[in-house]
């Protein structure tokens, strides 16, 4: 089990946090998903990826815990040697490797936010398309109610005309035959 101050980029502060949120080892951010971690505080979306990469450097770089032996208790303590420092070429691989998994992060964080905004327009465009389809039935709808209030409009007004003609016509009838009488009673008179 890796500790998870051993993970780089993780202090004493940030380790409080992950162990009070449920991360207590290395193995449980390296396991995590950058939305589990998210939730810790002080931890945001573009960190969340780089811990758990360089979670799986830490566990990766500790070696295989061995069983631990009995040894028989000497009388004087090992002097302590100072710890080794690390040199120039190893940090700098180090820096490198911090470098490239927080660049990989980056662009996956930027992959998934291309995404989410492809769905997003996608999204839009087919409601544009649902708009323009209902909006096209409705001038339709409109386009035939227009049409047959012509069609209506046209029918009563020839209708009009034709009652019109046949009125006119009735009195043109009446005339006639006012006059045919008037003559008629000429006659009549004309033969007295």
């Amino acid at each position: 089990m890796t500790a998870v101050t051993d993970v780089n980029g993780v202090g004493e502060a940030l380790g409080q946090l992950l162990t009070a949120n449920g991360f207590k080892t290395a193995e449980a951010i390296a396991k995590a998903t950058p939305d589990a971690l998210v939730k810790v505080p002080r931890i945001g979306a573009a960190r969340a990826p780089v811990l758990i990469a360089a979670a799986k450097q830490a566990i990766a770089a500790k070696p295989a815990a061995k069983p631990a032996t009995r040894r028989a208790p000497s009388r004087k303590p090992a002097a302590r040697k100072p710890a080794a420092r690390k040199t120039v070429a190893a940090a700098a691989a180090e820096k490198r490797a911090e470098e490239a998994a927080r660049k990989a992060a980056e662009e996956k964080a930027a992959a998934a936010m291309a995404e989410a905004k492809a769905k997003k327009k996608a999204k839009a465009k087919a409601k544009a398309e649902k708009a323009a389809k209902k909006r096209a039935e409705m001038e339709a709808v409109f386009s035939k109610a227009k049409d047959k209030v012509k069609a209506k409009a046209k029918k009563d007004k020839k209708s009009k005309k034709d009652g019109k003609k046949k009125d006119d016509k009735k009195k043109g009838d009446k005339k006639k035959d006012a006059k045919k009488s008037d003559k008629k009673k000429d006659k009549k008179k004309a033969k007295k």
